[in-house]
């Protein structure tokens, strides 16, 4: 819950237009969740792009892409003795997480891309 909240207190802090203290929040995300939620990572990138840091952004797309690979990775590991539901359930987290990823890893491109041509 903890990383939830700062998580959203950044979103928050965007819209209100603090880029500082959004930039507070998504960093205290993203160690409070030990590096491991992809969605403190994302916030982290729309803060850096909301300041115009293409570098910390592409970074933080790249820690995020990790995250769901990881995530990826956990939920392809068969679910012996589970019933239905909950293979579905995986599946769908799986499924959700290679989505993410490949619009990220499209995010990624475009920013290597802009730094390449600066």
């Amino acid at each position: 819950w903890l990383v939830e909240s700062f998580r959203n207190s950044c979103r928050s802090k965007l819209a209100l237009g603090d880029v500082d203290g959004a930039r507070r929040d998504a960093f205290a995300a993203t160690v409070f969740s030990k590096n491991a939620d992809a969605s403190a990572h994302e916030c982290l990138a729309e803060v850096c792009a909301k300041s115009g840091d293409a570098l910390g952004e592409l970074q933080a797309v790249k820690a995020a892409i990790s995250s769901l690979e990881l995530l990826e990775e956990e939920y392809l590991k068969p679910l012996p003795g589970k019933d239905a539901v909950a293979r579905a359930a995986a599946a769908k987290v799986r499924n959700d997480a290679a989505a993410r990823k490949r619009e990220l890893g499209f995010k990624a491109v475009k920013l290597e891309n802009i730094l390449r041509l600066s």
